[in-house]
């Protein structure tokens, strides 16, 4: 056990295993005083054992080295008696009549033997004497047995009058020997215990009765067999002298003890083992949820050590169970509230191993990680996730909730129940905004006095609160809770300008069998409209949902893919570095289909690895087209929708277009859904994708959640794009200030920075202050098909078109030219008021998500 995982266990003046130094010490010298005082009476007898054989010699020698080596404890108290074989050396020594002369060469390695392995030699003479205390029982018990024992190995005695003497004097020694020798054990234990100030009752709580009872039965049937050897030698009509006797008591006294080692060992090996699995279980629970973790590790600990039982004592719980024994962390410290992790085993188990202490200590350290990680991330979902007025959590951290049932509610019995506040505004404009504000949070309240304690509370826009209930009972149910909703939220509310009316309406949702908490997502998406809106919508929205869903499979499976390209350009060089791509999927209706859409449906039918092979198919045919005008164009980028992270098949492709063009680089970028799907899945592939020469990694939308932030600790990255949002602060000294230290930054660690969404003059003024070098935006370039891009290449090549300080030049005779035709639109609209206009920018004629011309870009109500 390391230092670290000794102080996690707790240790107190009264500890049951800690013996008094002071008392220990007069214990030991008593013990060494009558081992000394046996060893000089015995010591005699020495001078007998010389006139054995060479062979009788090392046979014995080796048999008390095993003998003595072997043992195992009864307690884990530190002075109490061990179980040794020395009951059945003493048997043996009796019958073949050198007891006498060996008994102080057994002291010897008695006391050498228990010393070593407690590191102390007053332990060890304790443990020595309490180890010879059978001696006496056995020989007190025995008397003249043994010695007629012997006479019929080396006379001739008939088998029937052996094995007559043998059941009719042995049998009852045999018993009693069996039940005192535990007897004198204990006995001697409780002397110990008095005599060293250990608290006896709770020392003999320590011991396994199993385990006692196990070995002295190991012991009887040791005995049995050695006292029927005359028989069997009687039977096969063998004679055996002095010499053989001792060989052959010698060599199954080494058996007996062999055998009790191994078994042991292998036991002790076995229950490290659950040790190890009970770790690598709790590491892979790991993250603990964050209501009761502790219940959980205790659950984990409680299923993987057999026969211990895990539990968690508050200070007021503090109580033990009379024949049980248990160890105790540290006090673990959570919300004001002191528990401890405790063991506990009855007496009629196994005891407590050095193992399960480890075990203790390791799990008391992960809880406590895990606690104090707990902690941080409640406070930032607090923070982020919380609407400051109300407490109640905010539209996108309801969202999330509905996707994440989508995947976990497997019953689908979950609810959503809607209630929006009646002409709030109406109150807002009658009796100020800070009355407002009270019905908002007095209605909150009057909500969080209804709801199951399980359920989850939102408020998705200014007057609208949502109620998320998992695994409700009943249609019926649900309907009964929205009645008693709307009757207690439309209470009056008293203000400081009098008594206010208020009115409610609720609206439900419930989750299908066949589409699950998908169709809570698709009427999340529609309470953003109007209740009304939202009704005559609601059907048409699943309509177009399962149309455009089609489209999108009937593309990817076809291969009838058409991409878009938006250059990304070098700011220093003026030039295009890369392409970034597209799809361009339309649905029955010739909507083009959204491309956050397009990634997360891809995903959700399975068909996200075919989508990104497709859309690299489809646009290095394209780059190899472009490449015939401007050879110099050889990066193409693609954003990645997470299905792709698991799959070989993606790894492969990458491989292979390697090989068949080395000279072309694909940047593969990162959306939030790649990140969560990378955190999840994302090891060694990473190791192998990062290794390719023509692959390069990058995130999107930088900035704007946690989980592209903690990739930057966890992924290579070679590129970060920072999201559109950013460059909008640029009227804030602060946000400029940001940004320039972001770009030194990344300048410094290699790291392309890439500006995303300059689409007016005061952004690239913006980029120019900051030291920006590369961009993409439809001030410079506006997505355009590959026809379109060819003919831009055939005219301007791979140049950018625009000045350094934001102020556009579009090259005479290429007005007509697509994507050139923006940049001539933002100059225009810059010198005529400062700043792009919606008509002038290109950002209305090929975006993605944007209305174009006539037809409409179809977007789902709701965010997948």
């Amino acid at each position: 056990m390391t230092a670290q995982q000794q102080g996690v266990i707790t240790t107190s003046p009264d500890d049951t295993r800690r013996p008094r130094r002071t008392r220990t010490t007069i214990l030991a010298v008593m013990c060494l005083v009558i081992l000394v005082a046996l060893f000089i009476g015995y010591l005699p007898g020495l001078q007998y054992a010389i006139h054995w054989t060479s062979t009788d010699v090392v046979l014995a020698g080796i048999s008390f080295l095993i003998c003595m080596a072997y043992s195992t404890e009864l307690s884990s108290v530190p002075v109490a008696s061990r179980h040794t074989a020395i009951p059945l050396l003493t048997t043996m020594l009796l019958i073949t009549g050198g007891f006498d002369h060996l008994f102080s060469l057994l002291i010897v390695i008695t006391l050498i033997c228990t010393t070593i392995p407690a590191r102390s030699l007053s332990i060890g003479a304790i443990r020595a004497c309490t180890a010879l205390v059978p001696i006496p029982v056995v020989r007190l018990v025995l008397g003249e047995l043994p010695a007629h024992l012997r006479e019929i190995f080396i006379s001739s005695v008939p088998r029937a009058e052996a094995l007559n003497y043998i059941q009719s004097d042995w049998v009852f020694p045999l018993i009693v020997i069996t039940a005192l020798l535990p007897a004198a054990r204990l006995l001697c234990d409780i002397v110990v215990y008095l005599i060293s100030g250990v608290p006896v009752a709770k020392s003999l709580s320590e011991y396994s009765i199993t385990r006692i009872t196990a070995l002295s039965l190991a012991d009887l049937a040791a005995i049995v067999l050695t006292i029927l050897l005359p028989a069997v030698f009687q039977y096969s009509e063998v004679q055996i002298i002095d010499s053989s006797l001792r060989s052959t008591f010698s060599i199954l006294l080494d058996i007996y003890a062999l055998l009790l080692m191994s078994f042991y060992m292998l036991r002790r090996m076995m229950r490290a083992e659950n040790s190890l699995r009970c770790l690598l279980n709790i590491s892979d629970a790991l993250p603990l949820p964050n209501a009761r973790p502790e219940h959980e590790v205790a659950e984990i600990i409680t299923g993987s050590l057999p026969n211990i039982r895990c539990i968690m004592m508050t200070d007021d719980e503090m109580h033990h169970r009379r024949f049980h024994s248990y160890r105790h962390s540290q006090r673990i410290k959570e919300q004001g509230s002191q528990y401890s992790i405790v063991f506990e085993r009855s007496m009629l188990n196994r005891p407590f191993l050095p193992a399960d202490e480890e075990v203790l200590a390791a799990a008391t350290s992960i809880l406590n990680e895990e606690l104090r990680v707990n902690r941080e991330v409640s406070t930032l979902r607090s923070e982020s996730e919380t609407d400051p007025l109300t407490g109640a959590y905010t539209y996108p951290a309801f969202i999330a909730t509905l996707k994440s049932l989508q995947t976990e509610n497997a019953s689908n019995k979950v609810a959503v129940i809607y209630l929006n506040i009646d002409q709030f505004r109406r109150i807002n404009e009658r009796y100020s905004r800070l009355v407002g504000n009270l019905v908002l949070r007095t209605t909150a309240d009057r909500i969080r006095e209804i709801l199951p304690e399980d359920a989850f509370l939102s408020r998705i826009s200014g007057s609208e609160f949502a109620t998320v209930l998992t695994e409700s009972a009943s249609k019926d149910d649900v309907e009964n809770l929205a009645d008693r909703l709307r009757d207690n939220t439309s209470l009056p509310i008293q203000t400081g300008n009098g008594t206010i009316s208020i009115a409610t309406t609720t609206s439900l949702s419930f989750a299908s069998s066949e589409e699950g908490a998908t169709r809570l997502l698709i009427d999340a998406g529609l309470h953003e409209l109007t209740p009304a809106m939202a009704e005559q919508n609601q059907e048409q929205s699943a309509k177009d949902h399962l149309e455009m869903s089609d489209a999108l499979r009937d593309a990817i499976e076809k291969k009838h893919l058409t991409l878009l390209y938006q250059p990304i350009f070098s700011l220093p060089q003026h030039r295009i570095g890369a392409l970034e791509m597209f799809p361009l999927i339309t649905d029955s209706r010739n909507h083009r289909l959204d491309f956050d859409f397009v990634l997360s449906e891809a995903q959700r039918l399975g068909l996200g690895c075919e989508l990104s092979m497709g859309i690299l198919d489809r646009g290095v045919k394209d780059l190899l087209e472009f490449r015939k005008i401007t050879p110099d164009l050889n990066n193409i980028c693609l954003t990645l929708n997470g299905s792709e992270l698991g799959n070989s098949q993606f790894y492969e492709y990458l491989e292979s277009l390697r090989k068949r063009h080395p000279d072309i680089s694909v940047c593969l970028q990162f959306g939030e859904a790649a990140l969560n799907t990378a955190r999840i899945q994302f090891d060694d592939e990473l190791e192998d994708l990062t290794s390719m020469s023509n692959v390069h990694i990058a995130i999107t939308q930088a900035g704007t959640t946690y989980s592209e932030v903690s990739a930057l600790g966890n992924i290579p990255l070679d590129i970060i794009k920072l999201d559109p949002s950013i460059v909008n602060g640029y009227s804030n000294p602060l946000a400029v200030n940001i940004m320039k230290r972001t770009v030194q930054f990344a300048h410094r660690d290699g790291i392309h920075l890439v500006f995303d969404g300059i689409d007016t003059v005061e952004q690239t003024r913006l980029l120019h202050e900051v030291g920006g070098t590369e961009a993409q935006g439809t001030i410079y370039a506006s997505m355009m098909t590959a026809s379109e891009m060819r003919m831009r290449l055939e005219t301007m090549g791979i140049d950018m078109g625009s000045a350094e300080s934001g102020e556009v030049d579009v090259p005479s005779g290429i007005s007509d030219v697509p994507g050139a035709a923006g940049v001539a639109g933002v100059s225009a609209a810059a010198d005529a008021s400062g700043s792009t206009s919606a008509d002038a920018s290109p950002a209305a004629v090929n975006r993605p998500g944007e209305k174009n011309d006539g037809n409409d870009i179809t977007k789902p109500s709701y965010d997948l």
